[in-house]
């Protein structure tokens, strides 16, 4: 039997009365302050341009035509992003912590609006999940009672921003301007040394720009496991996920359950670091039978100027055969979605997907970081899609290759509070877009992105 979903004000209520208990044992987790009655009001502003040529965030191609063969904006758009999170943490005493905090994002200049990224259009399960635009927004706020119960252990109740591993599997995803996973939840911590074993049932907020998400309907309930456990270089991070849709009046219901871990060692010298998750579940009367990796290996020199070198692969299974009963296509868990981890022209997600590989950077200077990086890019089945932009095959085709991307960026800290980012993405486009009538042209972007930081403290 499915849980039953419920809206996190009520495991607030009933979980607040628990939260005023004093511990058994109380005293300080090892990383906290030792000052009672500490305020620090502090935030970020981050702004950015994205130069777009052949490519959108909903289309490929100079034409800007949709799998649907509508015309969505234009590809050429030069955006201007700005994102600006603000608000307080508040320690009366070393048991307590309180967080508010708000965000902003809006942008300019973008061929797409906020309604072109509306989900199940025209249906009762319509809801927003815009990509630019999120005007005056909860982001954390929340209570924390550390030494719950017993030392070491720590519950939180409120709207958490969580983020773990490498963010592949949980991390709230912020490259793109709205902020993507935000819970409402409860959450409990377990910590001793460097280890931890955390635990949550939350549930995701939609993004409408001008509406509160404190009014609305939660997107996704989730309920999750995640580790860290050290043995000298090595680390492992076990965990286990269930992600629950919420809107399925008329879209199917889809209820899966994610397990795997990571493994990784980033000190100098050989490097490397593995991902392996498995996902199953029900979407109506189909069962789920999915997987994804991820495995990278190098090496890190231990000098002044941290070169590092890796080669890696990464796979999300597709279907076989979209007509049977069962889905064998991955979708990722509550990850982040774009970044780094699959290219900087944010052309694939973690879905029907094989990207082949290398990375290198280093620091010229303590202030510079350089990183260059070449991905190869398939679908995992021809059968499938290509799910960034959900284009398929014509009938009789069986193309794979999306395409060979490469990226270069450079971030210098400029002070302590300003970092300065510049990133430049070139796509080498493949037979599954030349030869499927998607389009003929490559595609590149651009980004240029300061980064303030400020506080109180």
């Amino acid at each position: 039997m499915r849980p039953r979903a419920f809206k996190p004000i009520s495991l607030l209520l009933l979980l607040s009365r628990v939260l005023f208990a004093e511990p058994a044992i109380a005293a300080l987790p090892e990383n906290r302050e030792k000052a009672d009655d500490t305020l620090v009001f502090d935030g970020f502003y981050r702004g950015r341009f994205d130069i777009h040529s052949g490519i959108n965030k909903l289309t490929y191609g100079d034409a800007s035509v949709d799998s649907r063969g509508n015309v969505r904006g234009v590809s050429d758009d030069v955006i201007y992003m700005h994102l600006f999170v603000a608000g307080f943490t508040y320690r009366p005493s070393r048991e307590w912590e309180l967080k508010a905090y708000m965000y902003d994002a809006r942008s300019w200049g973008s061929s797409l609006k906020p309604d072109d990224f509306i989900k199940n259009r025209g249906t009762a399960d319509q809801y927003g999940a815009s990509y630019y635009d999120d005007h005056l927004e909860l982001h954390e706020s929340y209570f924390k009672k550390y030494n719950f119960l017993t030392k070491g252990l720590a519950l939180t109740l409120g709207r958490m921003n969580l983020k773990y591993g490498d963010s592949r599997i949980i991390a709230p995803g912020i490259w793109g301007n709205t902020i993507g996973f935000l819970w409402d939840g409860a959450h409990l911590s377990y910590k001793e040394g460097k280890n931890f074993a955390d635990a949550w049932y939350g549930q995701t907020r939609t993004r409408e720009p001008n509406d509160f998400s404190i009014k609305h309907k939660n997107e996704y309930q989730g309920a999750a496991f995640y580790s860290h456990y050290e043995a000298e270089n090595f680390k492992i991070e076990p965990f286990l996920v269930w992600r629950n849709t919420l809107f399925h009046t008329v879209i199917p219901e889809n209820d899966t359950c994610y397990y795997g871990m990571r493994v990784y060692d980033e000190t100098p010298g050989v490097i490397y670091d593995a991902t392996l998750v498995k996902s199953s579940g029900k979407q109506e009367e189909l069962d789920i039978d999915a997987y994804a990796y991820a495995a990278k290996l190098g090496y890190q020199w231990d000098n002044v100027h941290k070169a590092r070198f890796t080669l890696g692969t990464l796979y999300a299974s597709g279907d076989r055969d979209p007509n049977d009963s069962k889905i064998e296509t991955f979708s990722p868990a509550f990850g982040a979605a774009t970044g780094p981890h699959y290219g900087r022209m944010d052309i694939m997600i973690w879905s029907n997907m094989q990207d082949h590989q290398a990375m290198s950077s280093f620091r010229p200077t303590k202030d510079l970081f350089v990183q260059g990086a070449f991905h190869h890019f398939r679908l995992a089945d021809a059968n499938d899609r290509w799910y960034t932009f959900n284009y398929a095959n014509q009938p009789g085709n069986s193309y794979t290759h999306i395409g060979n991307e490469y990226d270069l960026t450079l971030k210098y800290k400029a002070t302590r509070a300003l970092e300065l980012t510049a990133i430049g993405s070139y796509l080498d486009a493949g037979d599954f877009i030349t030869k499927n009538g998607i389009a003929d042209n490559d595609a590149t972007k651009i980004f240029f992105q300061f980064l303030y930081k400020f506080s109180s403290r």
